[in-house]
């Protein structure tokens, strides 16, 4: 038993390594459910005639089947006048017996609000307010009411290489009578032909086409709009994929419609198969088409034909280790160093406030039902071998990567979209890699939602949203995010840092420290090599419980020059920043762990060498399904990360309160310890998670003492990766600057140096003990550092749309 208490203990840090945090999944952690789109029948312009009438405003809100709205979902309505400097309301609301009503006052264009009470979901229409005569002028295909951009945006062409874009229109005036009266006017660049009601682009630029009558000149509409030059109007996913895809330089995007998922796209059963009429799904709407080609004989995509992917562009020094054993040991699957990607943009993406939401590509197709604590009966999402999406690729396993390996830490993820050109703006669109249900652990296998490989980037008024990461930038220059809506991600909203590092250089000398107090010059990778001077060291840190302050004081001199020496290539990175980014009036809502990520590689011993050696010792000698639980140790892994910078600034929040004790911490590695232990049956104990690595525990305590925890919940805006070195920086010019702490530290090797072992009888502690001890020898020695929100601000508030359409309207 004491043989296999070790082995245990040596496996679990593995766990921990990858962001010094883990997971065991005995609760379902639920969070509130928004709702997904408001339903409604209104075009974009709706008359209402003065009278003692009310006019009843129905409108539905739509969520995911199989999961229950939470607080916040109910439907509201508002109305404003377009004109803000008429001081008398055209309209009003009308609260009566549950239902609201418009109740029409003066002449005038009104604009007509529905949203869910948090303001994070909204639909909008303008009300022609009229008393005898009116005009209703808007396009037949009718817009997303869903924009914060005011501006609307069309395309010079409706295909790519095709012909100039034309605009069917809805002309209504009223009375009917006066429509043989109409006075045209429209920019140079546009034609009107009356008969068909349909505008011809002829050049980019403003466009506008004013309508009025003989009668009532005053009574003017306008429909006004920006050409883009080169621009390619999306009505079809053909024609998204013309565009992305299957474009070697790409194509200058304008959505015309929603691409959405298969329920929300279609009208659907009960169990979610698509109704059909002539062989064909029924669309719910006319602006929304579903994202992927569905065929109802099979009920299945095409996905595989119609993605773009590429080689990493992260650290994949592990994945070719792998793939040269495996391509010597034919037993052994190679892995791939492939990224999946939905969408690749290569230029300018112009949304329109449309969705896309690439549910039925990113999330697995499969489902199991758990029965919780409380009898709640839960479906918890699996991946069948069809799911292209299969979460992050490998950038450390220690086991076999493609069959139960004890422990995966992740490198790049699949993505939904990719923005891998220099100079490209998206604008204004509602990105979404899936609907996800209940919890964040959902997310796990979707990827990122959108990520920026380009130089000079700028992503405004958008909404990106429910993915493991929302956005992800590395090694990209001057990427700025303005006016946007980032929430609902596993892990981090924002994460970013550098592809490129420097690697250990193995034949550098160092000055390392002995224990007894004597120092020794020698070469890195013979110091730290199995069975040399510091993996002896390495070792006895581990297994040997040092009692007095003078062990602790040399072992801490000792940890300290070997991590020195890993970090020995840090003059080179100091101050060169391989990345950067902009983060402007943009708001952050729900992260499992923190809203914005500084990442770096970890640069402990055992990812460059395998010390201490004690841990592959034990491994190489066990067996399961008669292969070896280790085959092979990759080594030379790791290294030190260029830095790089973010700057807060304008209006930007953090909407971003969680419990301490509801923290996501699943999704960040993969692991297998408890059914491999389970099944050799290495332990029949039981052990606390928290015992193991308090860091729950931790950041409560931090958030206390620093002032910053409101009501049992701590609001975490930045997260540095640590073990490695991070020189990464955030710089806040933003008015709030005073809103957050400092950073604050989290080095335990102090306390770690003090924990108990086997000699003091506590099988618990000795656990815990060689838990925490050995993850440091796997991530390095460098302190994790994390920035709070202090005095409450923002807490129990949700960001609201309504804002951004302000700044978007500069007001």
């Amino acid at each position: 038993m004491k043989k296999k208490n070790l082995v245990i203990l040596l496996l679990l840090p593995f766990l921990i390594a990858s962001f010094c945090i883990i997971t065991i999944n005995t609760t379902y952690n639920k969070i509130d459910v928004d709702i997904s789109y408001i339903d409604w029948e209104y075009p974009d312009m709706k008359d209402f005639k003065i009278s003692d009438e009310l006019y009843p405003l129905t409108a539905e809100a739509v969520n995911q089947r199989h999961y229950k709205v939470g607080n916040g979902s109910e439907l509201v309505w508002r109305v404003e006048n377009k004109d803000k400097s008429n001081p008398l309301p055209c309209a009003e609301i009308i609260e009566l017996g549950g239902k609201s009503y418009l109740k029409a006052i003066s002449e005038g264009e009104v604009i007509i609000t529905c949203s869910n009470k948090k303001g994070n979901i909204y639909r909008q229409m303008t009300g022609i307010i009229y008393l005898n005569s009116a005009i209703m002028l808007y396009s037949k295909d009718g817009s997303s009411q869903n924009n914060i951009d005011p501006t609307l945006y069309y395309g010079e062409y409706d295909h790519v290489n095709g012909n100039t874009a034309k605009i069917d229109m809805v002309l209504t005036v009223i009375p009917a009578t006066e429509k043989s009266d109409l006075i045209i006017n429209h920019s140079s660049n546009i034609s009107f032909d009356v008969d068909s009601s349909q505008i011809t682009v002829h050049e980019s630029g403003e466009a506008y086409l004013t309508v009025s009558t003989k009668n009532n000149p005053e009574k003017a509409v306008s429909f006004a709009f920006t050409v883009v030059e080169d621009g390619v109007n999306v009505y079809t996913y053909d024609d998204l994929l013309n565009c992305t895809n299957r474009s070697a330089l790409g194509e200058i995007v304008v959505l015309r419609k929603n691409f959405e998922s298969l329920e929300n796209a279609y009208v659907v059963d009960s169990s979610g198969v698509p109704a059909l009429s002539g062989g064909k799904p029924i669309l719910k709407s006319q602006n929304t088409v579903c994202f992927g080609n569905y065929d109802p004989k099979t009920k299945s995509f095409s996905f595989a034909d119609e993605i773009y992917s590429f080689e990493t562009t992260y650290n994949d020094k592990f994945i070719n280790q792998w793939n040269n054993f495996a391509n010597e040991n034919p037993s052994y699957s190679k892995i791939t160093n492939q990224v999946k990607v939905g969408l690749r943009v290569q230029k300018d993406f112009y949304g329109n406030g449309f969705t896309v939401n690439m549910h039925n590509l990113t999330y697995p197709y499969a489902y199991v039902t758990m029965t919780t604590d409380d009898g709640s009966v839960v479906r918890i999402p699996q991946l069948t071998r069809d799911n292209l999406f299969r979460g992050p690729l490998k950038l450390y396993s220690l086991g076999d990567p493609s069959n139960t390996p004890l422990v995966s830490l992740y490198g790049q993820d699949n993505i939904g979209m990719y923005v891998d050109a220099n100079n490209v703006t998206v604008n204004d669109i509602n990105l979404k890699n899936c609907d996800f249900g209940d919890r964040f652990a959902n997310l796990a296998t979707t990827g990122t939602v959108l990520e920026v490989g380009g130089d000079y980037v700028t992503v405004i008024n958008s909404r990106l949203s429910n993915g493991k990461h929302v956005l992800r930038s590395f090694s990209s220059l001057e990427l700025t995010v303005k006016n946007c809506l980032l929430s609902n991600a596993q892990n981090f909203l924002f994460v970013t840092g550098s592809n490129e590092f420097v690697a250990v250089n193995e034949s550098a000398m160092a000055e390392f420290s002995k224990l007894d107090g004597e120092t020794q010059e020698m070469l890195i990778g013979e110091f730290l090599a199995p069975g040399g001077d510091g993996d002896k060291i390495l070792n006895k840190f581990l297994s040997t419980f040092l009692s007095t302050d003078a062990e602790r004081s040399a072992m801490r001199k000792a940890l300290s020059d070997i991590q020195s020496a890993l970090n020995s290539g840090v003059d080179q990175i100091r101050g060169n920043y391989k990345g950067s980014t902009t983060i402007e009036d943009t708001y952050f809502y729900r992260s499992g762990i923190a809203s914005v990520c500084l990442e770096t590689l970890f640069n402990g011993a055992f990812l460059q060498s395998a010390s201490p050696s004690m841990i592959s010792d034990i491994f190489t000698m066990l067996e399961m399904n008669g292969k070896s639980l280790i085959p092979y140790t990759a080594t030379k892994v790791s290294g030190i990360s260029y830095p790089v910078s973010i700057e807060i600034s304008g209006d930007t929040r953090f909407y971003d309160y969680k419990n301490v004790e509801n923290i996501e911490l699943e999704g960040l590695i993969e692991e297998n310890i408890s059914k491999i232990a389970n099944n050799l049956e290495l332990y029949d104990g039981e052990i606390s998670i928290d015992q193991i690595f308090p860091m729950k525990s931790i950041i409560s305590e931090m958030a206390s003492k620093n002032g910053t925890k409101t009501d049992g919940q701590v609001n975490i805006p930045f997260a540095y990766y640590g073990g490695g070195i991070n020189l990464s920086t955030i710089t806040i010019t933003a008015d709030n600057k005073n809103k957050y702490t400092d950073k604050l530290e989290v080095n335990l090797i102090d306390k770690y140096l003090s924990l108990q072992n086997a000699a003091s009888g506590d099988l618990v502690k000795t656990f815990s003990s060689l838990m925490l001890k050995t993850v440091t020898t796997v991530t390095g020695f460098e302190p994790f550092n994390f920035r709070f929100i202090t005095g409450g601000y923002l807490y129990g508030q949700t960001p609201n749309i309504s804002d951004l359409i302000a700044n978007a309207k500069g007001e």
